[in-house]
């Protein structure tokens, strides 16, 4: 009787290990990946050049007089910005104003969705406030090459095209290398 029990114990401790094992250690199934359009790199590689632009802004124009602009920086992870033109600010309304060309020499930029480099001449036209904003950046030829994404994904990106970037408080929209992209 005793050997019936330890049988019955030992077929149930054995049953409950096999039916409990998790079938990922074994399966052959690789776990999905985010999937990133050429829509969504688009929208990507306008974020890093927003995101450098603003970073090159903060560190240098905010907070500074109003008026003509001719400087030259180290990019954010290296590389040069030479920026030329003119800022405004309204003080009755507090709208800034700006029209400005910044020239980017192997700026690169890394930042936890994207590690860029940006070469190219880049037109920065539009306003602001701290309830809006509408500035377009055009550049018929910029070029960029690194990578975009995080975490589970990091996508290669590169290209030599025109674009235009449309950046509004909430949206950002445009063109690059003649692909429409919003985010």
């Amino acid at each position: 009787m005793k050997k019936n029990i330890l049988f019955w114990l030992l077929s149930f401790a054995v049953t409950f290990t096999l039916l409990n094992c998790d079938k990922d250690e074994n399966s052959t199934n690789t776990p999905s990946v985010p999937v990133c359009d050429q829509e969504c790199q688009d929208g990507y590689v306008a974020y890093g050049y927003i995101d450098m632009f603003w970073f090159v802004w903060n560190q240098n124009i905010a907070g500074q007089p109003a008026g003509n602009k001719d400087f030259t920086v180290t990019g954010p992870q290296g590389g040069s910005v030479h920026v030329t033109g003119s800022t405004q600010v309204s003080t009755s309304t507090g709208i800034n104003t700006l029209h400005l060309v910044i020239v980017m020499t192997n700026c690169k930029g890394i930042e936890d969705k994207y590690n860029l480099t940006f070469n190219g001449t880049i037109t920065a036209d539009g306003t602001f406030s701290t309830t809006h904003k509408a500035i377009t950046y055009a550049c018929p030829v910029l070029g960029y090459i690194g990578t975009i994404g995080k975490d589970d994904w990091v996508t290669s990106v590169s290209g030599t095209c025109n674009a235009i970037i449309n950046e509004g408080f909430s949206t950002v929209s445009g063109t690059m290398c003649e692909r429409v992209f919003n985010y």
